[in-house]
């Protein structure tokens, strides 16, 4: 079970939050919940505003095809994918928003809302990259460190600051499996939302920036704590994962 945070909230639960928002489908059903909440409504009721809110053509018509087809998606896919997530619940057959911390977030309930000017961002690609707590520890460290960095550096680093005192695995163990996570899932999955910069036959990482990111979306400022403060916790890399060239 993962420790609350500075919000009482655990901090894992923003994998379930970010993967549930990482499709536009989703983050309009919720938006349209929110907005009817606390009175809520019918997933009948729900699946009519999808169908007239994401037409590709707002003036054709909407049939009552189109209303099935959005009724059997928000029963099969939206609501528990929401549910899942606890943004929202069922309550004498209507759909009420929770009182989920995201819908105080007022930066998060602006892109929801579809309330923003960067038309070219791919918000499901994003929020995909953050629906992972070593994504975002990630992100955390190549902005603290602002300068590009080795992935054998970064596995170092982000290895030392998911440590924890009780921990009894070997040291340079979690190193490599962390490389390996990185190099095969989480630095390609950074790298196509534009989060970072990954040149692999070099094997350098950057933070790039990303104009909808929020630094509250990532961990608090008190579990991030100073990586720079982490580097001394594990022991140095071994042999086989030191290359000539590159910062260690």
């Amino acid at each position: 079970m993962s420790s609350p945070d500075g919000s009482g909230r655990p901090r894992y639960d923003r994998d379930g939050l970010f993967s549930a928002l990482a499709d536009e489908t989703r983050r309009e059903g919720l938006q349209i919940t929110h907005e009817q909440s606390p009175t809520g409504l019918t997933k009948a009721e729900l699946a009519a505003e999808l169908v007239s809110r994401t037409a590709v053509d707002t003036a054709a018509t909407v049939t009552d095809d189109d209303r099935q087809r959005a009724l059997v998606d928000c029963h099969h896919r939206l609501i528990p994918a929401l549910a899942d997530a606890d943004l929202i619940t069922e309550f004498d057959d209507r759909i009420v928003a929770t009182d989920h911390w995201a819908f105080d977030d007022a930066e998060l309930m602006t892109v929801i809302a579809g309330q923003t000017t960067d038309y070219g961002t791919d918000l499901d690609a994003l929020f995909e990259a953050l629906a992972d707590a070593r994504r975002r520890t990630t992100i955390t460290v190549l902005e603290d460190r602002q300068q590009p960095l080795s992935v054998d550096t970064l596995a170092r680093e982000i290895t030392a600051s998911e440590a924890t005192p009780s921990d009894g695995e070997d040291p340079q163990d979690r190193i490599e499996q962390t490389l390996s996570t990185l190099t095969h899932v989480h630095l390609p999955i950074l790298h196509d939302s534009g989060l970072i910069g990954y040149d692999a036959p070099a094997r350098r990482v950057s933070y790039e920036g990303h104009p909808m990111l929020h630094a509250g979306w990532l961990e608090e400022t008190h579990e991030r704590g100073s990586h720079a403060d982490t580097r001394d916790r594990l022991p140095e890399p071994g042999p086989e994962l030191v290359r000539s060239g590159i910062e260690r």
